[in-house]
């Protein structure tokens, strides 16, 4: 077994390039002489996609729309099944996405050329969007664990967004038994979170393991 110091359990959500068998941040530590260890702790699950549907078929009530999130376009993809499906007069309307990952997920599966993925948040994306004035509602599909700041800061400017929770957030599945199994084999020095819903959901395992968490340092992303 390697040294512990180089271990680092990489705490996130399972990405839509996790699914092809990488992750850019492992990739990069691992580049730099880290150990990783892969651990999902959230999962998703999809809801509301007939009122999202709806929406989709209606772009004439709409100036565009704005994905926050690789969710918030797989549940649109869900809602319309491919890209031919999905109403034309969309590509003639405003299209944004928070980063670039979101974005490339737009380009590739529904064939709409988003703005914005330079924006790594609600807070610098909605300048964006302001400049644009949109005269009608923006569409927002979105999570249940969503930060009003895009909202607000669109509402002050005076853009309305019409918003449908597509998601819920929930503890993934097998989180326990991954990260039981995990620190079985290593005890990490690194222990890297990517939202609150990770720490809340790992947390109380981890303090009921028996591992010493002052060994360990503590990074969170964001």
């Amino acid at each position: 077994m390697k040294n512990p110091k180089d271990v680092v359990f990489i705490c996130k959500a399972i990405s839509e390039e996790t699914h092809q068998g990488s992750d850019s941040y492992c990739d990069e530590l691992e580049n730099k002489g880290f150990t990783t260890k892969m651990i999902p702790v959230l999962d998703f699950t999809y809801k509301n996609i007939d009122i999202l549907k709806s929406k989709l078929s209606q772009p004439n009530l709409f100036s565009g729309i704005i994905f926050t999130s690789p969710r918030c376009v797989r549940a649109v993809i869900n809602a319309v099944e491919s890209a031919e499906q999905l109403d034309h007069r969309w590509r003639e309307l405003q299209t944004y996405a928070v980063g670039e990952a979101t974005a490339r997920l737009v380009t590739e599966n529904l064939k709409l050329n988003p703005e914005g993925s330079c924006a790594g948040n609600g807070f610098t994306l909605a300048p964006i969007i302001l400049s644009n004035n949109p005269c009608k509602p923006l569409l927002l599909p979105c999570g249940n664990l969503k930060m009003d700041t895009l909202e607000s800061l669109l509402t002050e400017g005076g853009v309305a967004t019409e918003a449908v929770e597509v998601y819920e957030t929930v503890p993934h599945p097998d989180l326990e038994a991954t990260l039981s199994a995990a620190l079985s084999q290593q005890i990490p020095s690194y222990i890297v979170y990517f939202s609150p819903s990770g720490i809340h959901n790992t947390y109380p395992l981890l303090r009921n393991s028996g591992v010493d968490l002052e060994k360990i340092k503590w990074v969170s992303i964001g």
